[in-house]
């Protein structure tokens, strides 16, 4: 199936694939039309020098979202495979950077070797510029390293070149060390300019704020690069005259081992005969880091039996801490000095990547594959099981049995936190691989270790079950069966790890509990910690520039970290980790609130608190420029939660957002507010559709898989609902399934025709479901199969329900809708009618974002639905007035579906009033208890509408999908369809459905795609209506099997033929 292209790439290069030409996409269509004339339509490349993959791209042209550059499709339609990281305006920053300067210094009579230079991350980590004839080297650093590896750097370069001026793209742990040595720093950033992007270079002070000057206004000098703020302060003798040329300036040491931080020097000899070597201590070359310092080269003195420091950790010094002096004996001889301490405190990740010393490494170890088995037991291996794995792993398996021993369970990011490693940005494949290695070699006696890792919403991972799949265990492959089992299995390993629990951790886990003062000193910084964000969500509608956006970020910091508050309050190291983050984010907080701009003088009158939304609004443009604010905030604070559910790989919490997201409105919006939303939505939507398509993957391997190993052979009973269950994920699959897969299903469906017919014990179908009289077999074997599909569908829906899973259940009806308006027989269909509306209204009852009064309108519905005809004239218009009164409390229009029904019951009064008067029958207080639910009552079908209306509303939806294809050619569903038509369009009955797609593309020639293509289902697939239309419009007909490839095809052609019209 073909796949469109989603990553917005806003950059790209011109002249081919290796080309060292930027260029910047406009985001607005008015502009690209400029671009375009300026600069073609078709040299546009997704360069190497970006990261890209070399491949041609093509401008896109929207109205109502970002315009932007997009690959050429493949030629089976499929989306081309690039592994580029960086998409925004900002990733050719490199490229805009090495032309401007080489201009720069060539206009001043330099002539300069540029070179991209890579850290690791890509080809645009560095740019250097070496200058020959003055023996100097200027680089760009745009990506932060550790000090350790950038000290190594300079100290080579700088043995190469004579002089090396450093410029550096963020503020980092090394900025501020160049300026606590040299007295200044320099930073580089670069703006939009038009189609380019401009070079500003920063001077970087103590207790100065950065001063930006564009590039053309600084110089190149035998002292370095010299701004205009930096010969300022040259001038004023603030700043030695070629500083970053003469030796550090002195630093004073504070002795406090709590707040010095020391790692190691691995290039450095080990010093034996130093006079510094005492006895029983050692002496170890490294970095030291006091707080609020900036780091020194230094040798610390360590105890014998404290064990030896390695490159791989940074360490906090801990016991009596003091400064070690050696006098200098003789004239000329230096004065030796080290700092001594009794004891080392290992940081964790977190803490140890805030010192500047240390970076998380880019990659952990490899997967061992998986081992071949063996036709007989293999003797005993003489290597302990744990050497046989990655170290990884290792580390791994023995906190999981910490998080077992301790009775609870962990996420990625807990466990990270734990084991001091990078887990949190590994992809979803190594992370399988990671949990498969935990667990292996298992024994069948030996619980499982990878169930006790969890999604953040607290539910099991999405690919648990292909990780139980690679173990060999069975596993249900419903969402909701799965559910249970893990649970079951994660009490099964809190009490096999709780029977190796020494009794002496009892007292351990106690002591690790905060003392009533600590207690009380967290719960007071949290009211401090809301107080500030109250105040920073207030004066953030004031800000502007800079402090505006640090303002909001440090805000959304500060709400997660509150939120952080009651899953650490009862364990003392952890809480006092929260205390120490919280008093950084206050400090934060007080530097960007400073002293607020006072509010509006209130009233002279006291008024009681009004709640925002019942206030009068003071002027339209501050309420549009509060409204504005305010959203901004909000979508930033989404897209914030949902890369952490993306990186968490959190689908529920997704899906969560996601309906946040949908209830935002745009039609206040403008700008980049407006844009960002748009970006959000289809990102979300991308990443959503991916992740289930993938878990529908991974359940049809577990099924095929456990059927080819069922012993003893399934039943004809068992066959037929796993063929249903089958189905059912394959819907969920865009495009046509792997070879394998649609092998499988083939084999399994034609296990199924021969036995689809007759039940196992070979007797006739149940009364409750009979045939329909006189039906030919291949029709009983249809529905047998359709009925059997309901049925799985059914157990799914109250598994769920038992459960409370909102999502599972809407998934499963949606999916049901269809078996039960096409496939199942009137008599099935009559039998089942009570449970879907059921269904129906327990989904509306559990949806947390529906309006109260919206809930009991709908209450009420429900009960004129199951009433139905046997109401008084009365009591119908009861009901009606009671419903009246409701919305004229509902603050926003009431939902299409909801107003059909309160249209079609209108009509009904009507009709019986014009017929007969009213008769005087006694109310009661409320109609909606004083109705009696009928004994028995033939469903109502639903209502058809006739061929006249059709045709008015085809061609209402026919200009739709015109002006969808001339757009882009975007799918649409029919809630989007709706949407457009601005609710003219109500919901149809399914054969109402076929009839208006046949309507609407009656006219379309022969030869051209319908524009009922792109018409699509919920997760971007084929519509089921799709074939019908084809087949009644005379199309030809296409194998069901090759449909989906076809329907993809046909998207393709249409986006192409109404791209020009």
């Amino acid at each position: 199936m073909a796949q469109i292209d989603f990553r917005l790439v806003q950059t790209a290069v011109m002249g081919g694939r290796d080309s060292d030409q930027p260029v910047i996409l406009p985001e607005e269509a008015h502009n690209l039309d400029e671009f375009r004339r300026q600069f073609g339509k078709d040299d546009f490349w997704c360069g190497t020098l970006l990261g890209g993959c070399g491949e041609r791209l093509m401008t896109k042209s929207y109205e109502t979202k970002v315009c932007h550059f997009s690959h050429l499709p493949d030629r089976d339609g499929s989306r081309a495979a690039c592994h580029r990281t960086a998409n925004g305006v900002d990733s050719a920053d490199h490229l805009f950077i090495k032309a401007h300067v080489t201009r720069w210094l060539a206009g001043q009579g330099h002539a300069a070797q540029a070179e991209l230079c890579s850290l690791g991350h890509g080809p645009g980590d560095a740019v250097d510029f070496v200058l020959r004839a003055t023996n100097q080297r200027l680089r760009f650093e745009l990506r932060p390293n550790d000090y350790r590896s950038w000290r190594g750097t300079a100290d080579s370069l700088a043995a190469k070149e004579g002089h090396v001026e450093w410029v550096f793209g963020l503020e980092s742990a090394i900025t501020r060390d160049m300026t606590a040595r040299y007295g200044y720093a320099l930073r580089v950033r670069c703006e939009i300019d038009g189609n380019s992007r401009r070079v500003l270079i920063g001077t970087v002070t103590e207790n100065r704020p950065v001063a930006w000057s564009p590039l053309e206004q600084c110089r190149m000098t035998g002292d370095g690069l010299i701004t205009p703020d930096l010969d300022e302060l040259r001038g004023r003798g603030l700043i030695r005259e070629g500083a970053a040329r003469h030796d550090a300036v002195a630093s004073s040491l504070p002795l406090r081992g709590a707040e010095i931080v020391f790692a190691i020097d691995g290039e450095a000899r080990p010093d034996t005969d130093s006079p510094l070597v005492e006895g029983g201590r050692y002496l170890r070359s490294g970095f030291i880091k006091p707080a609020g310092h900036r780091i020194l080269k230094a040798q610390l003195s360590l105890p014998h039996d404290t064990p030896r420091p390695t490159e791989q950790y940074v360490y906090q010094l801990a016991g009596a801490v003091r400064l070690l002096v050696t006098e200098a004996d003789r004239p000329g001889e230096s004065t030796l000095w080290a700092v001594r301490a009794d004891s080392l405190i290992q940081l964790k990740g977190l803490d140890a990547e805030r010192t500047g010393l240390w970076r998380p490494p880019v990659a952990l170890d490899e997967p061992l594959p998986a081992p071949k088995p063996a036709t007989r037991p293999a003797p005993a291996p003489t290597v302990p099981v744990q050497s046989q794995g990655s170290r990884t792993a290792t580390v791994l398996r023995r906190a999981l049995e910490d998080v077992a021993r301790d009775g609870a369970t962990t996420t990625w990011k807990q466990l990270a936190e734990r084991v001091g490693l990078d887990l949190a940005h590994l992809p979803d494949p190594k992370r399988r691989d990671l949990l498969v290695e935990v667990d292996k070699p298992r024994a069948r006696n030996r619980s499982l270790l990878c169930v006790l890792v969890r999604a953040p919403s607290g539910r099991p991972l999405s690919y648990i079950a292909t990780v139980l799949r690679l173990l060999q265990v069975p596993a249900p492959a419903s969402e909701s069966a799965l559910y249970r089992w893990s649970e079951e299995q994660i009490r099964a390993a809190h009490t096999a790890y709780g029977h190796r629990t020494p009794p002496v951790l009892a007292s351990a886990a106690v002591a690790e509990a905060p003392r009533p003062a600590e207690a009380r000193a967290a719960q007071k910084q949290l009211t401090l910690l809301k107080a500030q964000l109250a105040v920073g969500r207030a004066t953030f509608p004031r800000a502007t520039g800079r402090r505006a956006a640090r303002l909001a970020t440090t805000v959304k910091d500060g709400e997660q970290h509150q939120r952080l508050y009651e899953s650490v309050r009862q364990r003392r190291q952890e809480l006092r980790a929260w205390q120490r983050e919280s008093e950084r984010l206050l400090d934060d907080l007080d530097r960007l609130i400073g002293h607020p701009l006072p509010a509006p003088a209130p009233a002279k009158k006291a008024t009681p608190a009004v709640p925002p939304a019942a206030k009068s609004p003071v002027s339209p443009g501050q309420d549009q420029h509060s409204f504005q604010a305010q959203t901004a905030a909000d979508i930033a604070r989404l897209t914030q939660l949902f890369k952490q559910a993306r990186d968490a790989d959190d689908l529920n919490e997704a899906r969560r957002i996601r309906q946040e997201v949908s209830r935002v409105a745009t039609d206040r919006l403008f700008g980049e507010p407006r844009q960002n939303l748009l970006l959000l939505r289809t990102d979300l939507q991308t990443w959503i559709n991916s992740r289930e398509a993938a878990a529908a993957n991974a359940a049809l391997h577990t099924l095929f898989a456990d059927l080819a190993t069922a012993s003893p052979a399934p039943t004809p009973l068992a066959l037929r609902s796993a063929l249903a269950h089958s189905k059912v994920l394959k819907r969920r699959c865009p495009g046509p399934l792997p070879q394998d897969l649609h092998t499988a299903l083939a084999r399994l469906e034609a296990q199924v025709n021969g036995e689809s017919v007759t039940p196992d014990d070979g007797a006739t179908l149940p009364a409750t479901h009979p045939s329909p009289s006189g039906a030919p077999p291949s029709e009983s074997a249809a529905l047998a199969e359709a009925r059997a599909e309901f049925a799985w569908l059914v157990k799914e829906i109250r598994g769920a329900q038992e459960v409370g899973d909102l999502a599972s259940v809407e998934t499963a009806r949606h999916l049901a809708g269809p078996i039960y308006g096409r496939r199942l027989s009137p008599e099935d269909r009559a039998t089942y009618t009570p449970l879907m509306r059921e269904v129906k209204a327990w989904c509306q009852e559990q949806d947390p974002n529906t309006d109260p009064i919206l809930r009991r309108i709908r209450q009420v519905l429900a009960e004129l639905g199951r009433a139905g005809n046997s109401l008084a004239t009365e009591q119908l218009a009861a009901f009606l007035d009671k419903i009246g009164s409701l919305r004229r409390e509902l603050d926003r229009r009431l939902p299409v579906l909801e107003e059909v029904q309160v249209k079609r019951w209108k009509r009904q009064l009507k009709a019986r009033t014009s017929s007969a008067p009213r008769r005087a029958a006694p109310l009661a207080a409320d109609p909606v208890k004083a109705v009696p639910s009928p004994k028995a009552t033939a469903p109502s079908p639903p209502d058809r509408l006739p061929i006249e209306t059709i045709d008015k509303l085809a061609a209402i939806a026919r200009d739709v999908l015109k002006d969808a294809a001339r757009s882009g050619g975007s799918l649409l569903t029919w809630g989007d369809l709706r949407l457009r038509m601005a609710g003219g369009l109500p919901h149809l009955h399914p054969d109402d459905q076929g009839e208006l797609l046949i309507a609407v593309d009656r006219e379309t020639p022969v030869g051209e795609p319908l524009l009922s293509t792109l018409v699509a289902s919920a997760d971007a697939s084929l519509h089921w209506l799709y074939r019908h239309v084809c087949f009644s419009l005379g199309r030809e007909r296409i194998p069901e099997p090759d449909l989906p490839a076809h329907w993809a095809t046909e998207v393709l052609r249409l986006r192409q033929t109404w791209r020009h019209r």
